[in-house]
């Protein structure tokens, strides 16, 4: 079936997903996984969200895999795009997509301001106010353990060039990191202009594990909420493309893949002692990220709830929303600034 005229992403100078291999999805990437349309005259419950479903896909197993590879190369495509376009790019196009990007956001407030000073330590302000402002993808991974973030970073994320992706993780905060406020280890990780970043776990973790464990109240957490409401905000005025997924995963797929790390001596490196210890909270989890998840879903730093039970179904899910933040960009590949016949006829001559 032909793709909608609202499922095509219109790009400058390469393929879009509306031209050649079809769009795999038939609802619009942007919204089709986003809160909003899991929300029922009620507050987010991630337990009437399903985990196998294939929301907007029509294939099987067999047609997902083939169509992640092929639009893999889609993908990197576009990468190297932004990439291109942070180095190359004239001045005025660059100056363009940024305030196109940074036009997402209003600007601040004095009302923001204040509270900006409030939530954040002069260090954490210094960090930000020191961001070099510039197009540039930050990808948040998110999910229980088992839920398949890494295996996105591999089968997703390994398709771009690798000299233009950031990936980082954050577990449990060095003896260091613990002395600073929470966002400096997040801030000094943050993807270069034209880089993509991966976060494999990110700064939600510091609303989370507070949350789960019971170690901040409800003021200590309502502040930390609006410290990253804050901060995303801040990084779209200096050009980021925020895109956050979590991926969710059922209690039963994720017990199948913990006892199946134990049951393979090749992955007993990926199981650790402590996935049990989370295990036992996993209805505590899911409520804690539907409240986390609702509060912190913005147009301008959407979320995406990707059932994660079929990982084929999320890779290419996942792929698909970041081909599409991509291309909704519009980007150009930058002009030579050198003529281009006249160096073709010195490569000739040598």
């Amino acid at each position: 079936m032909a793709p909608q005229k609202s499922d095509t992403v219109e790009l400058s100078g390469v393929p879009g997903p509306d031209t050649g291999l079809g769009l795999p999805f038939t609802g619009d990437p942007r919204q089709l996984w986003r809160v909003p349309t899991f929300l029922k005259d009620a507050p987010l419950c991630l337990g009437d969200v399903p985990t196998r479903r294939r929301r907007g896909f029509k294939g099987g197993k067999k047609s997902g895999q083939q169509a992640l590879s092929q639009r893999a190369e889609l993908l990197a495509e576009l990468q190297e795009l932004l990439w291109a376009h942070a180095i190359a790019a004239p001045a005025d196009d660059r100056k363009a997509v940024l305030k196109s990007i940074s036009s997402r956001v209003p600007r601040r407030s004095k009302q923001e301001n204040a509270r900006r000073k409030e939530l954040f330590t002069p260090a954490v302000q210094k960090l930000l106010d020191g961001l070099e402002k510039g197009p540039r993808m930050l990808l948040v991974l998110q999910g229980m353990d088992a839920s398949g973030k890494g295996g996105m970073v591999k089968s997703v994320v390994g398709a771009m060039d690798p000299l233009g992706v950031d990936v980082s993780g954050f577990g449990k905060p060095t003896e260091a990191e613990a002395k600073q406020h929470y966002l400096e280890r997040i801030i000094k990780r943050l993807p270069t202009p034209g880089h993509v970043g991966v976060f494999d776990r990110s700064h939600y973790e510091d609303v989370l594990v507070p949350a789960v464990t019971g170690t901040h109240d409800e003021d200590e957490l309502a502040e930390r909420v609006e410290a990253l409401q804050i901060f995303e905000r801040e990084l779209v005025r200096r050009g980021f493309v925020i895109v956050k997924v979590m991926l969710h995963i059922s209690s039963g797929e994720q017990l199948d893949r913990l006892v199946s790390r134990l049951d393979r001596e090749h992955k007993h490196w990926k199981y650790h002692p402590s996935d049990a210890d989370a295990r036992a909270e996993f209805g505590t989890y899911q409520t804690v990220y539907s409240t986390l998840l609702e509060a912190t879903d913005e147009d301008y730093a959407p979320w995406h709830i990707i059932g994660a039970d079929r990982k084929w179904y999320s890779r290419l899910a996942v792929q698909e929303v970041l081909i599409a933040a991509l291309g909704d960009l519009q980007l150009h590949w930058p002009p030579a600034d050198y003529d281009v016949e006249s160096e073709r006829k010195r490569l000739l001559s040598t």
